[in-house]
């Protein structure tokens, strides 16, 4: 493949990098304010928030989950969208390098060179990765969450090793019901005769590891228990599933208040899935996990790993020196956002830290921080000096599938709710069932309609209800 030099192109005002919550939230505020000269870069083509990744895992596609075209938005609202991966930043030119997209070997695509894009202001919204934690195996044989390709990868394996388990299962001989399907495929047993689908399964069940406790890996144990009919390759109902949630920590869910942990441990319990604490994953391989017990280790069987163990930034932001990161590859900025030394660079969402109030990696962060920044921007290109970023938490929520929806309401909505309820205001508020659902619809309602305007976003949530009306319940978070 050729080399080429990187392209110069037309400069913009305001460049943000990275269309998630935050800055596709941050693009369109700053457009609808009559900024029009903004340029929101990204290496896929459409927008899909990322607290439903997991409904895409449990076998809804991207357009059930309201995927959103990032050159349609752009062209709603008068920005420009420009498809590209951030290679490097050039603080003292305020450039950028975007690096080259491969063409196909088919010739179908031509190569696109690498460019490069001046800026006024450059936000970095790259959002947050899984790490890998320096555990064997983890790369090759877990699946992570951290897009939609992955969690796309995650419906499929879990659908097809499903099935395939329950005909390895059909086809045992008597007394060999040990055999099962793995990551690599079904290993099946010589032929025998075929069990009503209807029966349940003979043998192991389908084993489905998740590591980790926090969110993504409780809502995705919650939703995979019920998914089994929702994927491309749907098992019989009888097929069986078993699902372990192992964590590291003595504690289930940290981060969350010891009641509302109790309440979720509760419910996954009821729902058959199991919790294990203080187990630390030594390696992972195809097919099973290996667990360090003190100076031993013990290996169980696993056809399906997900690897949702902490939050870090990409890897791009360690090959960045002129901006400071700390060691969980976070850009270390002020408490206006903006990085150490630069003042025209700005980093939001998981990518971005502020060491004297560091932030959970959730979309409510980010996207109060794209509020802030709708604001702030203009005001320091005006020469104003700088304001503070507060956090004003509204809770955590989340759904459980079959087990009903639990979360903790903050603030204004948790005084509103509580007073309606009778209670006392200024303090967290644990709700469940409805309050919860409600709760979290008017979050995910509020994100539509500022990206979609209000007649588009009435539409969009029109369609949504009717779909949820007709398929399972879907996950709050």
């Amino acid at each position: 493949m050729e080399t080429h030099d990187p392209q110069r192109t037309r400069d913009a005002d305001i460049v943000i990098v990275g269309g998630g919550a935050g800055g596709l939230e941050l693009a369109v505020r700053l457009a609808k304010a009559g900024h029009k000269d903004i340029l929101l870069i990204d290496r896929d083509t459409s927008h899909v928030w990322k607290p439903r990744l997991h409904e895409i895992a449990a076998g809804l596609g991207r357009r059930q989950v309201d995927e959103l075209g990032y050159a349609g938005l752009a062209e709603q609202w008068g920005f420009r969208y420009e498809c590209g991966t951030l290679a490097s930043v050039e603080p003292e030119q305020r450039q950028i390098t975007l690096a080259a997209i491969p063409g196909r070997e088919d010739h179908a695509s031509a190569e696109v060179p690498a460019r490069v894009r001046g800026y006024r202001q450059l936000v970095l919204a790259l959002g947050g990765v899984t790490p890998d934690m320096g555990v064997e195996g983890v790369l090759e044989h877990a699946c992570l969450l951290d897009s939609p390709d992955d969690a796309e990868r995650i419906a499929q394996q879990f659908s097809r090793g499903l099935l395939a388990n329950h005909v390895a299962m059909e086809t045992a001989p008597t007394g060999d019901a040990g055999v099962s399907a793995t990551q690599g495929g079904a290993q099946v047993g010589a032929e025998g005769s075929t069990q009503d689908s209807a029966k349940e399964s003979p043998g192991r069940p389908y084993q489905v590891v998740i590591v980790g406790s926090g969110a993504t890996g409780v809502e995705l144990a919650a939703y995979l228990h019920e998914a089994r009919g929702m994927h491309d390759a749907p098992a019989p109902k009888g097929a069986k599933v078993e699902i372990t949630i192992l964590e590291a920590t003595e504690t289930f869910m940290p981060g969350v208040t010891q009641e509302l942990r109790e309440s979720i441990h509760q419910r996954l319990e009821e729902q058959g899935i199991k919790i294990e604490l203080s187990r630390q994953v030594a390696k992972v391989s195809s097919g099973s996990v290996e667990i360090s017990e003190g100076d031993e280790s013990v290996t169980r069987d696993a056809d399906l790993v997900v690897w949702a163990a902490g939050r870090v930034g990409p890897a791009i932001v360690e090959e960045i020196d002129a901006l400071e990161s700390n060691k969980k590859r976070q850009f270390t900025v002020t408490p206006g956002l903006q990085c150490l030394g630069h003042d025209s660079i700005f980093a939001l969402g998981d990518c971005a830290n502020i060491d004297e109030a560091p932030l959970p990696p959730t979309a409510q962060v980010a996207s109060e921080q794209a509020e802030f920044l709708a604001d702030e921007l203009p005001r320091r290109q005006q020469g104003e000096p700088a304001q503070t970023f507060e956090f004003k938490d509204r809770g955590t929520l989340l759904s459980l599938s079959s087990a009903g929806s639990v979360g903790e309401l903050s603030g204004k909505l948790s005084d509103k709710l509580g007073n309606a309820q009778g209670s006392k205001g200024n303090d967290d508020l644990q709700v469940r069932g409805r309050f919860a659902r409600a709760a979290y619809q008017g979050l995910q309602r509020q994100h539509q309609f500022l990206l979609l305007g209000p007649l588009k976003g009435s539409a969009e949530v029109v369609s949504d209800v009717l779909r949820r009306s007709m398929g399972p319940r879907l996950k709050v978070h």
